[in-house]
């Protein structure tokens, strides 16, 4: 499965990357431009806290399992991933929904395992059980999570769930994602387990549950990737936040409501990286 993601990441690297190296200045980013989808992107500098590249960064989007880094955020800050979670019924997916990771109620699990679960695998599942663990109840974790949101400066961010299901009302935009994500990737152990490949799943009395592969196909086979979080529903397309870092330069990404984020991605960090950009810009 990793020789084949590989493969495939690998052709999308040549084929955006060759052009991008050798175009310089303006026409590197109109022709960026025209080969992103997304209908929104923020492309920044972490160094020089500026835009590189920017479209509709205010524009209210659903961010589907993008939501998974403001529950483990806020998870991490109320139990430092200390405790044990046993799961229940109600984590469990609706009828009719296939579940991303195999639980099963009565199951238990260390917080640092689920939290594994929720952002590697992106375990819907997952996120049911931790909020109802850390704060009692789904609603009032959800709670928790829209007053995390406005301590960090988001203006048009609105959760009604904690993993990311399309709910009216359930939205983010691509300035106050960026800022969401680089809170969570500030946390040492949450940034580790971004950038974590693989890992496997056992019960706390050593039952093995599931192997699990992360859902960011860019770790690994483009050079620099590390921590980030997939996202894709049928209504919010896909959804993406994402560091790359190569020698001491840092560039965020943030994608919302993409056709391919794969391909959005790799066009955008080849022109970070590879091309040239007229850099500058306000903050998100």
């Amino acid at each position: 499965m990793k020789r084949n993601r590989a493969a495939h990441c690998g052709l999308l690297v040549l084929a955006i990357g060759s052009w991008l190296v050798s175009t310089p200045g303006a026409a590197a980013q109109s022709r960026v431009d025209s080969l992103v989808q997304a209908g929104s992107v923020l492309l920044w500098d972490e160094g020089a806290k500026s835009a590189l590249f920017r479209r509709q960064i205010y524009a209210s989007h659903p961010p589907a399992s993008t939501t998974k880094l403001m529950t483990a955020l806020l998870v991490y800050q109320k139990t430092h991933l200390a405790g044990e979670v046993v799961i229940s019924q109600q984590d469990l997916s609706a009828p009719g929904e296939v579940p991303t990771v195999r639980l099963l109620p009565g199951d238990r699990f260390t917080v640092a395992d689920l939290v594994r679960a929720l952002l590697i695998s992106s375990s819907n599942e997952a996120a049911l059980a931790l909020a109802r663990h850390v704060s009692g109840s789904v609603d009032a974790f959800v709670t928790e999570m829209n007053a995390r949101a406005k301590e960090l400066g988001c203006e048009k961010t609105h959760f009604v769930n904690p993993n990311g299901i399309t709910a009216p009302g359930h939205l983010t935009c691509a300035s106050d994602l960026l800022r969401i994500f680089e809170a969570a990737i500030a946390v040492e152990p949450l940034r580790t387990i971004c950038s974590t490949e693989s890992f496997s799943l056992f019960t706390t009395e050593g039952k093995a549950v599931q192997y699990l592969m992360n859902t960011n196909r860019l770790l690994g086979p483009y050079p620099g990737v590390g921590p980030a979080k997939t996202g894709w529903t049928r209504e919010s397309r896909h959804t993406y936040a994402a560091l790359c870092q190569r020698g001491e330069r840092r560039v965020a990404l943030i994608l919302l409501d993409s056709p391919n984020k794969w391909s959005d991605a790799v066009a955008l960090f080849d022109y970070a990286f590879g091309g040239q950009w007229s850099g500058g810009g306000a903050g998100p």
